[in-house]
């Protein structure tokens, strides 16, 4: 009679966790997104005056209308970024 195939075990003591990450290039890296993105919300615009409705007029023409929704995604592109994160 053979004896069964031995299943091969690891040594808590030999695996190595992996150290936190501590180094000169993370800390520059995440200094500079966390400023961007405090300047990415230094331009969000205030939600009243993006649901105001009493600034919504209806286009006289198709090409007006382009040109508003254009202009409107660029000057609330960071508060419909927040909507879209929900």
């Amino acid at each position: 009679m053979s004896t069964p195939p031995l299943l091969p075990v690891t040594n808590q003591q030999a695996v190595q966790s992996q150290p936190p990450i501590n180094t000169p290039a993370f800390h520059t890296f995440f200094s500079r997104l966390s400023t961007s993105i405090r300047d990415g919300l230094s331009q969000r615009r205030p939600w009243a005056e993006l649901v105001d409705r009493s600034s919504m007029a209806r286009p006289e023409s198709l090409t007006g209308a382009l040109s508003r929704i254009r202009k409107n995604l660029a000057y609330f592109k960071v508060n419909y970024v927040a909507v879209i994160q929900l």
